[in-house]
């Protein structure tokens, strides 16, 4: 029979796992943005590839955004972590080796080290064959492990390629193709951020069986190195963080300028960054003069920005105080409304929001900032909400006890809510002031105008590259 949920056979876990991703990406981020979904077979084993840089928010949203359940290849040094063992064991992930790593333990020399990998390696090729053979799918992050760079890790590891062309030849699986996933994320530590999921074509994995069956390490690099490609064009990369930085606020600018309303801005910026930061790797990446000429132009529109009250280059919606002025009555009734259950909200979740908080600040690594915050948070959230319920129960009943329990998840999206009109409202009100300064009005729109005519060249460049490539 064949699995659902991306599975080997019906299971009620991995339901109750989407439904759970689902939710905390709800919660948690502001917007995701998927395109691209149609590339998904809907009735053939699969391997997703994906990049890997923000923890355990990646495999989250990818499970949130699929809506299917996926069997996730995990190094097995965090199988050894106290605690997230036990998550991992409970999400079905499979365990696997990577190059190098070393299993502690008493009497552990290299080569029995190398022996136990190389076991540990051939149960979860074993797994996942199993489970593509049932129908089901597996995913992968190629790239070895999180990393904190911005640039995609290449080459790829041969893991998948090893995995997929061995189960077609051996006849374990008997059809599969490989997805690659981009994920791009605004910040990847901050709460309610905005992510954007792009889902590139299907490798049909069988063009290169003949070839594997002829010369199989040759077959591995290729596919391997097919696999890099389609993942780098789904995924932002940058020479350096400050190139990151400065794309972002480049492509955030013509975006939001171009279509302030459209339902997909964050995808089409995720989209924009990966043309602009093509272009710039083309001429140097952050030391050419592509870059310094664009640099140059979105630190000019900061410093308009600034001399108007903000430094936030997605302000540039208000750079028509009408539209802000319109925006004010509505976003006034609507914090005003949400004011008594914002307020509830954040009393009734003041320990799970204090906690995430301070686990936030003492999380340095920006990979796993968001890790820390939501994990901490989906521990301490059902565990305040039950507390809040018994000393309910003791005080008003079984009653009292249920309108607790819905109070807390119930308020503290409102409390989500309020917050994020709250702040739109400051924006809106602020801005409705700029009219009073025409010439620094004036000033920050010429700058915005010379950002997108760099980016619109940038654009024009890359289009112009690839067609003479073709």
């Amino acid at each position: 029979m064949r699995g659902q949920q991306g599975t080997p056979r019906p299971n009620m876990r991995a339901r109750f796992l989407v439904r759970l991703c689902q939710t905390v990406v709800h919660v948690f981020m502001r917007r995701v943005d998927v395109t691209g979904s149609s590339h998904v077979p809907p009735d053939r084993p699969t391997i997703f590839i994906s990049n890997h840089a923000n923890g355990l928010a990646d495999p989250v949203v990818l499970i949130g955004q699929l809506g299917t359940f996926p069997r996730f290849l995990v190094a097995q040094s965090l199988w050894r972590i106290r605690g997230l063992s036990l998550l991992l064991k409970f999400a079905m992930c499979v365990p696997v080796a990577r190059r190098g790593e070393e299993n502690p333990g008493q009497d552990n020399p290299a080569a029995t080290n190398a022996v136990t990998n190389a076991a540990t390696n051939a149960s979860a090729f074993d797994t996942c064959h199993e489970v593509l053979h049932s129908g089901g799918r597996v995913c992968i992050f190629p790239e070895g492990g999180v990393h904190d760079n911005p640039r995609l890790a290449l080459p790829l590891k041969t893991g998948t390629a090893r995995i997929a062309l061995e189960g077609l030849d051996s006849g374990s699986v008997d059809d599969l193709v490989i997805v690659p996933l981009g994920i791009t994320y605004e910040e990847r530590g901050r709460f309610r951020a905005q992510v954007a999921l792009q889902i590139g074509e299907a490798i049909e994995v069988r063009d290169f069986l003949d070839s594997y069956r002829v010369d199989g390490p040759e077959a591995v690099r290729s596919l391997t190195h097919t696999l890099g490609e389609a993942l780098a064009a789904v995924t932002r990369s940058h020479s350096s963080w400050l190139e990151a930085e400065v794309v972002h606020a480049a492509a955030e600018v013509t975006v939001l300028t171009r279509d302030p309303k459209a339902r997909d801005s964050f995808a089409q910026q995720a989209t924009l960054q990966r043309v602009i930061g093509e272009a710039l790797s083309n001429d140097g990446g952050d030391q050419g003069r592509a870059f310094k000429g664009l640099e140059a132009r979105v630190d000019d529109l900061r410093e308009r920005l600034d001399a108007l009250g903000t430094h936030t280059p997605a302000d540039v919606v208000h750079l028509d105080p009408q539209h802000a002025r319109r925006r004010i009555a509505l976003l006034g009734v609507t914090s005003a409304a949400l004011a008594p259950s914002g307020v509830a909200g954040y009393v009734l979740n003041a320990l799970p929001a204090s906690v995430s908080f301070g686990l936030g600040l003492r999380v340095k690594h920006p990979a796993w900032q968001a890790t820390a915050k939501g994990g901490s948070a989906l521990v301490t959230l059902p565990v305040t909400w039950g507390i809040e319920a018994w000393l309910a129960h003791r005080r008003w009943g079984r009653r009292g006890a249920l309108v607790a329990l819905l109070l807390g998840p119930i308020t503290g999206v409102c409390a989500i809510a309020w917050t994020a009109s709250i702040d739109e409202l400051r924006r809106s009100v602020r801005a409705s002031g700029w009219a009073r300064r025409p010439e620094g009005l004036i000033a920050a729109r010429l700058s915005r105008d010379n950002v997108i005519s760099e980016v619109e060249r940038l654009e024009s460049l890359t289009t112009s590259e690839e067609m003479s490539s073709r």
